[in-house]
């Protein structure tokens, strides 16, 4: 029986079987490696089916924040990327309307400056000792991002990524000011390390439960349950008042920072209220608490603005942390900005934070070449002509779709709020049990070639900030497909 099934396997497939019980057999034998390389080489010349690559995914991987098993199954290979496309290995083609995790803004193209600056980096300097070695791609990155960032945020600190860069500006501002307790909203997603997975307002945060101490979650202007006022306005002024109430409670005193998203990412593209951010950082003035502005996902044009705070009315944060966009993913790497009070501060105290990662010259040298790119083909500009197109289609499924209860979109950070019936329902309460609907809308869009990320009960409409209109229509179009097909769950 045993051979019978080995016969219907591939070469590849015997080979890798063999392979990983041998692994298990000579754990403990010194002699393991001999051969690895000859093994090796073998595999790397031959192409792996789709479903070989996925076998050895569920085998010999775990996948992030899902279950390894159902999401292996589900899960979308990717053989090569080309503009707002990719394909998977047998050659089907998806438009990717999440820009992956909202960071794929220059799309899968790599721009030939990104390309020539990696390259002359790795010739160069490949690797470079952060805490006592410092590159002039360090020196060239830090003058550009200066000029992006407004006021006096021309001091830069390099991570690895988003959540790194989060678990910096914590440390920052409670060294900074000595105290210890820091504010931020539940309708939030800051990052998966101890840190920033504790300033996370939503469910994510549960499984790091107990978390880091001395985080004090409030709710922001737009709660699921209820409404602060019937008007801007209104939202504003009690959002405000209740700030000011947490803060009492709290004692302004103990409190070293207040993080926020200025346009809320997964928990729902929630632009603050107008005179939202004006007040929080009169607040913080006030009581020398720290703003802190997480750009990970709005930062470089997702919003139409260069960082999504300056949707406001001329609000700078004291610190602001930034990744995703910086370099359009294709390296790690992450950012925190600061002040001149905060820099100043550093230029006399230890920082107390560090990796081997830190400032890695050739993660650099990608985001100063995708940055240039993004000046140079006037990126911005695009965003802010799509936008319109963008709108234009949510509104059209608004008004054709009855499962299609509202939607926001600001820039090219758009998402679609779903119901079940006319009384509003969704299909999945927040943080519920998954809806079949849900799951049928999900395999509809990757049947049609349709890649984005849906969430309890809604889905997001984020594509590459290099997308034209015909592309973004194209995408709606199969959107539009598939929620026909979801309308007839629609319950009357």
């Amino acid at each position: 029986m045993l051979s019978k099934q080995l016969k219907s396997l591939t070469s590849l497939q015997r080979y890798l079987n063999t392979a990983t019980s041998i692994r298990v057999a000579n754990f403990s034998s010194k002699s393991n490696y001999n051969g690895l390389y000859e093994k090796h080489q073998k595999i790397a010349e031959k192409k792996m089916s789709q479903q070989e690559i996925l076998d050895v995914i569920k085998s010999d991987t775990l996948f992030s924040w899902n279950a390894t098993g159902p999401a292996s199954s589900s899960a979308l290979v990717m053989a090569k990327g080309e503009g707002v496309y990719f394909y998977d290995q047998n050659g089907k083609k998806f438009i990717d309307f999440n820009s992956q995790a909202m960071c794929s803004n220059l799309g899968h193209t790599v721009p030939q400056e990104v390309i020539t600056a990696v390259n002359d980096q790795l010739k160069s300097a490949a690797y470079a000792y952060p805490c006592a070695i410092v590159t002039e791609i360090k020196a060239k990155l830090s003058l550009l991002l200066a000029d992006l960032l407004p006021g006096d945020l021309g001091h830069l600190f390099y991570t690895s990524g988003g959540a790194e860069s989060n678990e910096t500006a914590m440390r920052m501002a409670r060294l900074y000011t000595g105290r210890h307790k820091i504010l931020a909203r539940y309708r939030s997603y800051h990052g998966a390390t101890l840190g920033s997975i504790s300033l996370t307002g939503d469910p994510r945060r549960w499984a790091a439960e107990p978390a880091a101490s001395g985080v004090v979650h409030f709710m922001d202007p737009f709660p699921l349950s209820f409404k602060w006022g019937e008007n801007e306005e209104e939202v504003t002024k009690k959002s405000l008042q209740y700030l000011r109430e947490v803060i009492a409670y709290e004692g302004g005193k103990n409190i070293a920072a207040i993080f926020i998203e200025p346009v809320t990412g997964t928990n729902g593209i929630l632009k603050a209220p107008r005179g939202y951010l004006e007040g929080m950082r009169q607040i913080c003035d006030e009581h020398g608490i720290l703003m802190v502005c997480d750009e990970v996902m709005n930062g470089f044009g997702r919003t139409g603005e260069m960082f999504g705070f300056m949707n406001s009315d001329g609000v700078v944060p004291d610190i602001v942390t930034m990744a995703k966009g910086i370099n359009g993913a294709y390296l790690p790497l992450g950012a925190v900005a600061c002040r001149d009070h905060v820099a100043n501060f550093f230029q006399k105290n230890p920082i107390g934070i560090g990796s081997t990662y830190n400032s890695h010259p050739v993660t650099l040298a990608s985001a100063y070449g995708a940055l240039q790119y993004f000046l140079k083909n006037r990126v911005l500009d695009n965003v802010n002509k799509m936008e319109s197109v963008l709108i234009d289609c949510l509104e059209q499924l608004k008004a054709k779709h009855p499962t299609v209860k509202g939607y926001r979109a600001l820039g090219l950070f758009g998402i679609v709020e779903l119901q079940k019936n006319a009384k509003g329902e969704p299909f999945v309460e927040y943080n519920g049990p998954a809806h079949p609907a849900m799951g049928a809308l999900k395999a509809d869009f990757n049947a049609n070639g349709l890649y984005t990320l849906l969430r309890w009960s809604s889905f997001f409409t984020n594509p590459p900030l290099i997308i034209n209109e015909k592309e973004l229509r194209e995408g709606f179009a199969i959107i539009d497909k598939a929620l026909t097909n979801l309308d007839k769950h629609f319950e009357k």
